[in-house]
């Protein structure tokens, strides 16, 4: 951080200063010669190490700074500053704060982004003690893939949308991995993968073809020579918006968090009575799988390269339910009925 904030915090403290009243013709920028820093579980910056390695779910954040505006206008202008370095670090500062982000990596990551006080107390090079500052917060997305996610952009405050467009630019470049949630399987050869404890799946150089049990739910064959490693994580959470869709049959999910697609196309067998249906479970409703029944193994079968997300179902999927004033609930017949092989 520059002296500049230090004297400016000091000098205020001094003189036994409490509140922070702004005048109209000051604003609020960023500056692009500043740190971004990590915030802690305890709502705490700290700093940010070169070799860091972030994760999903990770809070960056870089403090707002006041200008003064002489025009007045709400907008920063190179030139037009006559006074920069002020930190926002009370909260007696009321002033609206927009921030908007403009991704050249990673837009469609879902990278969230907001302003908020941030303490950075843990931070000496502030010049004090008690740094509640007004922040910029990025909220890196959960990554629940096997490789590193990139995002890259700029970021802008101002008190307006109009003006945090014309503010000075920061130009924020972060790579993160995979939660850390996911447990890792290493030199997998086949057997079980139970949920809850199952994450990145390394397959064994010599395994071949392979049989890979899901507990009781189901068993996937598939060839895994040369396969690199995969997020296999899995669950049997109900889908309340899906069964929204069809609140007149009794549903079960087989759900794979990662959606993990192999090199070569397996075999999938689910387990469930011969007089069920299953479909795949997308966000638009029941989508049709080329399976047939299998009365020996008990199970639905069909081949499929990307695993993804699975209902069976008690009744057939043909009419999606339509609510209606919230109270009273019809069915549309204007569904075509999924081939389910049966």
């Amino acid at each position: 951080m520059k002296k500049l904030f230090a004297l400016t915090l000091a000098a205020l403290m001094a003189a036994g200063t409490t509140t922070v009243a702004f005048a109209a013709n000051e604003g609020v920028y960023i500056d692009p010669a500043d740190d971004y820093y990590v915030l802690g579980s305890d709502n705490r910056a700290k700093a940010a190490a070169s070799d860091d390695e972030y994760e999903g779910g990770d809070k960056l954040v870089i403090p707002v700074r006041v200008y003064k505006d002489d025009v007045s206008d709400g907008e920063y202008v190179a030139g037009d500053d006559t006074d920069l370095g002020f930190l926002t670090y009370t909260s007696d500062y009321d002033r609206n704060v927009t921030v908007r982000a403009d991704w050249k990596v990673g837009k469609d990551l879902g990278a969230e982004v907001d302003v908020d006080w941030v303490n950075y107390s843990k931070l000496g090079n502030l010049g004090t003690s008690d740094s509640q500052i007004m922040s910029v917060i990025i909220t890196l997305p959960e990554n629940e893939t096997t490789k590193v996610e990139d995002l890259a952009g700029t970021i802008r405050v101002g008190r307006t949308s109009s003006a945090a467009k014309k503010g000075p630019a920061f130009d924020l470049e972060v790579s993160f991995f995979s939660d850390a949630t996911l447990t890792n399987t290493p030199n997998f050869d086949g057997g079980n993968l139970p949920t809850g404890s199952t994450g990145i799946v390394t397959f064994d150089k010599e395994a071949g073809e392979i049989d890979i049990d899901f507990d009781d739910i189901a068993t996937f064959t598939v060839d895994v020579d040369g396969q690199g490693k995969l997020n296999l994580a899995w669950n049997t959470d109900f889908d309340k918006e899906f069964g929204a869709m069809y609140d007149y049959a009794n549903l079960h999910f087989f759900n794979f968090e990662g959606t993990p697609a192999f090199n070569k196309t397996g075999t999938m067998m689910v387990y469930a009575d011969k007089d069920t249906f299953i479909y795949e479970a997308t966000e638009d409703g029941a989508k049709e799988i080329d399976a047939t029944y299998d009365e020996d193994y008990e199970a639905w079968v069909f081949k499929t390269r990307k695993l993804t997300s699975y209902v069976v179902s008690d009744v057939e999927l043909t009419d999606k339910t339509v609510t209606e004033d919230n109270s009273s609930s019809t069915t549309d017949g204007g569904k075509d009925n999924p081939d389910t092989g049966r």
